[in-house]
């Protein structure tokens, strides 16, 4: 459970600092703008440059709010689901430098919105790890059903972890959204043979 409690803690820094980086600081010069153009001195230029930073910064607000917000509940994951969202985010990543064989066969009707959440996180952060550290061209992401179970596959063939220390860093996350869906998994890997991740969700 404190595992758990860490990532909600880190979540909820995480917006804080969205919130504050990119909405309170450009509202602040959007407010520092508007307070100036109240200047009766000021002439028609200059009202003029007051005003395009004022649209400016409204437009870079309105943009980041929508980034915050997609990141929140991405918009695709709350109309169609789980399977449509990865979906999104492989064909977001795929291209020249990673090759994602990706499938999904999930009975989505049977999943709540916090449970495909979770999952979605969970490959969001693996593929971040394999973008950032596994040096790897080809990943593999599969979720299927068998009897009970809801199970994931994912693979790479980067650089693995080269010890026990590495492990713990990169998998801390992901290990506490599993145990909030009551889950488990396995990994195998080994310095210079990728990874191969092993998930096992009941159906509940």
């Amino acid at each position: 459970m404190s595992a758990t409690l860490v990532t909600q803690e880190k979540e909820r820094q995480r917006i804080a600092r969205d919130l504050h980086d990119e909405i309170s600081a450009k509202l602040n010069v959007i407010a520092m703008n508007t307070n100036m153009l109240k200047e009766e001195s000021l002439s028609l230029e200059e009202r003029e440059m007051l005003i395009s930073r004022i649209e400016t910064a409204t437009g870079k607000t309105l943009e980041n709010a929508r980034k915050i917000a997609h990141n929140l509940l991405p918009p695709v994951l709350e109309k169609f689901g789980l399977c449509a969202a990865l979906t999104e985010v492989v064909k977001s990543i795929k291209g020249d430098k990673i090759d994602i064989h990706f499938s999904c066969d999930w009975n989505e009707e049977q999943l709540n919105p916090d449970s495909q959440l979770h999952v979605y996180r969970v490959i969001q952060e693996l593929l971040n790890n394999t973008i950032k550290y596994a040096q790897s061209d080809k990943v593999s992401i599969v979720l299927h059903e068998e009897d009970h179970y809801r199970l994931i596959t994912y693979s790479d063939n980067g650089i693995g972890f080269q010890d026990n220390a590495q492990i713990g860093l990169g998998t801390s996350n992901i290990s506490s959204r599993v145990d909030l869906l009551n889950g488990t998994y396995h990994l195998e890997t080994s310095d210079g043979n990728g990874v191969i991740y092993t998930f096992k969700f009941p159906k509940t």
